[in-house]
């Protein structure tokens, strides 16, 4: 994985950005892939950061987790 510039690995979250379209988010993702950036989703983001799912407010992410995944399903079956 390349660096950036400043030293960072960068790691853009695909299914929580956009563009004006379809193929606006693809070229973007695109030029990030080339430039070095290894792209995530939500939920592998959001698992690197909770990391230890017995800390108190792990809950809270659990119900924003319960309501995301159903949703997803909802979304997918609608396209």
């Amino acid at each position: 994985m390349r660096r950036s510039r400043e030293g960072y690995e960068i790691y853009p979250v695909a299914d929580a950005i956009g563009g004006i379209s379809p193929t606006a988010h693809d070229n973007a993702m695109q030029r990030m892939i080339q430039a070095g950036a290894q792209p995530v989703n939500a939920i592998s983001l959001v698992a690197e950061l909770q990391r230890d799912w017995g800390r108190a407010r792990a809950d809270e992410l659990r119900s924003i987790l319960r309501w995301y995944f159903p949703k997803l399903q909802e979304i997918r079956a609608q396209n």
